[in-house]
């Protein structure tokens, strides 16, 4: 039985899957979570202020951002609006009431194709809008709230309708063509597991950037071919497509989970079969 005053915990940008995901986690008899999406704007100082003003959160989760690359690149001021200055007036606003804040943010922050990188290695950032954004958002938070955690990922999928893994398995069950490249390499990393992990970072009430993504690395293509196995679907749908300008490599190495103990992240081989298993999708 819970004692006490229960803690309150916002969910900024509740709608997305990673929001989704947390809330569904966190144990309600705990915590009182209240969730906002488009109805509260991140990017008005003003109005997340007083938000936080009549709240009163302990703890603030951001996982409001703009992350489609394309989109960032045709509107930069809106993605630095969304993915910086969001994040500053998040972490200014919980800094406020004295509030924790959990920032999420992707392995963009990483510009080479090297051996692996944990959280101690120097962050230039992609030539990109997006990525430049996050790491700002990631700034903003390291010197606005002294209270933080940040969250670095890489590929996380969910099988919600419309996303990537769904368009896969919709595709392989009609025979439409379905292109991947072959040459961009990460961990990738169910939505569930992340969900998991911050959460236990949550509850440790560590603070601090930590990385977290599964362990291995394996290109989309191959990632694609061993959905569709698990899944018992042909991978006869599967268009391999190489471009070499755009072929990246990212490891990131949870070293900060690893020292502290606070959560194991699985290979991203028992992630996906434990995940499809979850949504009924692993073939009997």
């Amino acid at each position: 039985m819970h004692m006490g005053p229960r803690k309150v915990i916002w969910i900024a940008g509740a709608s997305g899957r990673v929001g989704q995901a947390v809330e569904r986690l966190l144990d309600h008899g705990d915590y009182v979570i209240i969730t906002t999406d488009t109805e509260l704007d991140v990017t008005d100082h003003e109005a997340v202020l007083q938000y936080v003003a009549v709240n009163r959160p302990n703890i603030v989760i951001n996982c409001a951002a703009m992350t489609d690359e394309a989109a960032c690149e045709a509107h930069p001021v809106e993605a630095y609006r969304v993915n910086a200055m969001g994040a500053r007036n998040l972490a200014a606003a919980a800094w406020s009431v004295g509030a924790s804040i959990v920032q999420l943010t992707c392995d963009d922050v990483f510009a080479d194709q090297g051996g692996e990188r944990n959280e101690f290695d120097a962050t230039p950032p992609r030539e990109s809008v997006c990525a430049k954004s996050k790491i700002a958002g990631e700034n903003f938070v390291r010197e606005l709230n002294p209270k933080h955690v940040i969250v670095r990922s890489d590929w996380i999928y969910g099988a919600e309708p419309g996303y990537w893994l769904d368009s896969l398995l919709m595709a392989a069950r009609t025979g439409a063509p379905f292109a991947v490249t072959t040459d961009q390499l990460a961990s990738p990393t169910s939505v569930t597991t992340l969900a998991a992990c911050i959460v236990a970072l949550i509850e440790s009430e560590e603070y601090g950037l930590f990385h977290a993504a599964d362990r291995g690395v394996t290109s989309r293509y191959d990632f694609a071919r061993e959905v569709l196995r698990l899944a018992g679907l042909s991978e006869s749908c599967l268009v391999p497509e190489s471009d070499p300008a755009a072929a990246r490599t990212v490891r990131l190495a949870n070293l900060m989970l690893t020292m502290t103990g606070i959560f194991t992240m699985p290979a991203w081989q028992d992630d996906l079969r434990t995940y499809l298993a979850a949504q009924d999708l692993l073939v009997r």
